[in-house]
């Protein structure tokens, strides 16, 4: 399995593996579909775009066995210039269970070694399953969980640190 760099002129196709993610959280969200029956992307709302055009913003595909497998998105946390965060992370449903997103995740932070946050949307119970198995399996100390809110929405925050290998 490998994580390849999304260069700029391929922001489309994560654009368009975005409606799925947004699709797949619409079960906590509460999110209908558009008019037309699509997941369109609130372009104010994800700032997708400054992962091709901001500094310091590293948007990956995740490809399994030559196919793509989803995304990872990576920046610098907003007003902490110390801390990565996992913007947006999502593998397709195909790949689930399969081991895809835990090695993703893996490649991701073996990257970008030092104080990372990943934030969960309250109550998506798996995706803070995953989250907790995964983050604990490498992070320097147990990592601290706060439950705060992000935009106005309700997120558990994990906090943690990743020693280079």
């Amino acid at each position: 399995m490998s994580i390849s760099l999304v260069h700029a002129e391929h922001c489309q196709y994560v654009e368009n593996l975005f409606q799925y993610y947004l699709y797949d959280m619409s079960e906590y969200t509460g999110w209908p579909p558009d008019k037309d029956g699509s997941y369109k992307i609130d372009k104010s709302l994800t700032n997708l775009a400054e992962y091709w055009s901001k500094p310091e913003h590293y948007p990956y595909l995740i490809m399994f066995d030559n196919e793509v497998a989803g995304f990872s998105l990576i920046r610098r946390y907003p007003g902490s210039r110390d801390t990565f965060d996992i913007g947006q992370f999502f593998v397709l449903r195909k790949f689930k269970g399969a081991g895809v997103g835990r090695s993703a995740f893996n490649m991701t932070v073996a990257m970008q070694p030092g104080k990372w946050v990943t934030r969960v949307l309250a109550g998506n119970q798996g995706a803070y399953t995953f989250w907790e198995k995964v983050i604990s399996e490498v992070a320097v100390e147990e990592p601290t969980v706060k439950r705060k809110l992000y935009r106005a929405t309700d997120m558990h925050f994990f906090y943690y640190e990743v020693q280079p290998c």
